[in-house]
């Protein structure tokens, strides 16, 4: 893990309200390093714009991509518009100075996947912490397969980049609007691929709201196939010491469970060890 200053070598709007229904905005983001350090499939960093004093905390961003050249580490981010953290941040021009803390965080436990079809379940924004992995999975000869939601076409975001990776007729898109690929939530279109291949033997990698990952453990469950969930949690440190981000998971004790921290014993958790809260 490095505290650097990273350069700004490109920041664009890559979708925003006014080519879509959706009302959101989702900038990419690709940042030089001075020196290369570890990035794993799944981890994180915590960015800001360098000396803001508002906002005062940096936000997680999740790796979408990374390259090496000579000894310098070239990352790209995939980041929803949402408050005054990301609007900073989509301020930031070619050259500008970025507070940088990373690499955070675990990864999945991709041997697991072998001999089995890799199932990768992204909702919006969530796809950037998948698309490593897929890499990875690929370079691996597993077959992997795609389903990625959003509220319209604009939130399926690195869609093109998954395609040139896997091939169109291993993504399987939804979107709530029907504006792409099949109306309504990603999670149906799982459940029936799921039902159709039981005789296979299938692992799930997935990241996105809450919801979603909730239905995902839930059909995982359904079918007896393994699931990893990356959780998309608020974070005002990274590195455990806020305790802002904790995570119900199952324990043997009178209340059924204890709190983790989502960002030093995961982002990345089997779904089987999680505790789902009323509501969640």
């Amino acid at each position: 893990m490095i505290d650097a200053v990273a350069t700004v070598e490109q920041n664009e709007i890559v979708a925003s309200a006014s080519s879509g229904s959706s009302g959101r905005s989702y900038g990419l983001l690709r940042l030089r390093l001075p020196q290369a350090i570890e990035v794993l499939p799944g981890q994180f960093a915590m960015l800001k714009p360098h000396a803001a004093y508002e906002p005062l905390l940096r936000r997680a961003m999740a790796y979408y991509q990374r390259t090496v050249v000579g000894d310098a580490l070239h990352v790209n981010f995939i980041y929803q518009i949402l408050g005054r953290g990301t609007q900073s941040l989509a301020q930031l021009k070619i050259g500008d100075p970025v507070d940088f803390l990373g690499s955070l965080g675990n990864t999945y436990e991709i041997e697991a996947a072998t001999g089995r079809e890799a199932l990768l379940v992204a909702g919006g924004v969530g796809s950037a912490a998948l698309f490593m992995l897929a890499e990875v999975l690929v370079a691996q000869n597993i077959p992997t397969r795609l389903f990625i939601g959003g509220a319209s076409r604009d939130d399926l975001c690195g869609l093109d980049d998954f395609v040139a990776l896997l091939g169109m007729e291993n993504v399987v898109s939804a979107t709530v609007d029907g504006s792409f690929g099949a109306q309504g939530f990603v999670t149906p279109p799982l459940e029936i691929h799921l039902q159709s291949n039981r005789a296979r033997s299938m692992i799930i990698y997935a990241c996105g709201p809450d919801p979603m990952l909730h239905r995902v453990a839930q059909i995982a469950d359904q079918f007896d196939a393994p699931a990893q969930l990356s959780l998309e949690s608020p974070m005002a440190c990274g590195f455990g010491i806020c305790v802002g981000c904790a995570v119900a998971v199952k324990h043997d004790c009178p209340e059924g469970f204890v709190y983790k921290k989502v960002c030093t014993d995961g982002p990345v958790f089997r779904s089987n060890e999680l505790h789902w809260l009323h509501g969640s």
